[in-house]
């Protein structure tokens, strides 16, 4: 993998001020896609909240994270990468079995196309926190399709790096794959894509959100170079491990599209009925009140603002708090339940509270309120 150009003054990757914007409303958006919105969030979250909806309803859920996330990679390749080189690798690839003269004339022009496409995709997940990626053993063997075998040591999140892998391989062949995985060493993993038809009973069900975006007023301190948010400086990415750290907690963070994980989360409750919802806010609550400490947070509701707006979860608007109730509005909200969650915990550990009562709304807009009592 080639050396990652770093802001001189920061020391980000110059690929994450060229390819996302810290927008004044909340949002974290894709450069070349501005109605697609990224979010900078702790990874662990992910894995944990994976773990804690299987344990609760008794089955595996892992098919339907990896179904719903590797439909936002396979998208997000496709688009990319220009038209020609997708166009050129799907003409070629038929005959790419085989030991005739014609395999041996297109598989390396063939080989060459994958294998950019395929780096580029590791390179984009380094800089986003999801690990330190490279491909298997097959490219140089002379597999057909040596890009379907990747290695992956420290993953952000198991399921869903192994849906980016079967998502950047459906968008390298044009068809459907599915994908197993398995566990080589600690925190490191070998996934295999395979043709195969995906889980047909999801095939209806899961479906993208749109988010009604607003305008907003909040202001960043930017860097002079890239032109990021001076506050991103609290978070050390390192380009050779795929990590991206809050060196004020320690935690692990990662960057990645809300609506996979949004659309994981409906999914289960129209399958699995209506009390999914308050079991997410419920393990998001517990889950951020073992993680964080008094300190962290007891600075009233510019703190929350921009720890929202930073992580792109969207813009505060209304804030108001006593020590009987918590109340807030949030515009350009997503991940409701894990904000919920959140906003539930802080508020208890700035009152040193053991259990409070939630309510909370999403209305049509995209507005996000959420009432917390004693």
């Amino acid at each position: 993998m080639k050396k990652v150009e770093l802001c001189p003054q920061c020391r980000i990757p110059l690929m994450i001020s060229k390819e996302l914007r810290w927008e004044d409303n909340g949002l974290i958006t894709v450069a070349r896609s501005p109605a697609n919105r990224m979010v900078l969030y702790e990874s662990r979250v992910i894995d944990n909240l994976f773990r804690g909806i299987e344990e609760l309803i008794g089955m595996p859920i892992e098919h339907i994270v990896i179904e719903s996330r590797r439909r936002e990679v396979r998208r997000y390749i496709e688009k990319k990468f220009p038209p020609w080189i997708r166009r050129s690798f799907l003409l070629l690839k038929d005959h790419m079995v085989g030991e005739g003269l014609v395999t041996r004339a297109v598989r390396k022009p063939v080989l060459l196309i994958a294998k950019k496409v395929t780096m580029r995709v590791m390179e984009i997940g380094t800089m986003y926190g999801y690990g330190y990626c490279v491909p298997g053993e097959p490219w140089g063997t002379g597999d057909p399709f040596p890009w379907r075998n990747n290695v992956i040591s420290r993953p952000y999140s198991v399921p869903f790096w192994v849906a980016d892998a079967l998502g950047s391989a459906e968008a390298i062949e044009g068809e459907d794959l599915w994908a197993r995985y398995e566990k080589l060493g600690e925190e490191s993993y070998r996934v295999v894509a395979y043709p195969s038809e995906h889980p047909v009973e999801l095939r209806e069900r899961l479906r993208r959100r749109r988010y009604p975006f607003k305008p907003g007023n909040i202001a960043y301190e930017r860097c002079p170079a890239c032109g990021l948010p001076v506050e991103l400086g609290r978070y050390r990415w390192d380009t050779e491990e795929g990590t991206i750290t809050d060196t004020e907690n320690g935690w692990r963070m990662a960057i990645f599209g809300p609506s996979a994980l949004e659309a994981v989360l409906d999914d289960l409750q129209s399958e699995l009925g209506e009390e999914i919802p308050q079991v997410i806010v419920e393990a998001q609550r517990r889950y951020v009140k073992e993680r964080t400490s008094e300190m962290n947070w007891r600075r009233g509701g510019t703190t929350f603002n921009r720890l929202a707006a930073l992580r792109g979860m969207g813009n505060l608007t209304f804030f108001e708090a006593d020590e009987k109730h918590l109340s807030l509005t949030i515009e350009n909200s997503c991940l409701p339940h894990l904000m919920v969650g959140m906003a539930q915990a802080l508020y208890e550990i700035a009152l040193n509270l053991e259990k409070t009562t939630c309510e909370w709304e999403q209305s049509e807009d995209g507005d996000l309120h959420i009432e917390v009592r004693i």
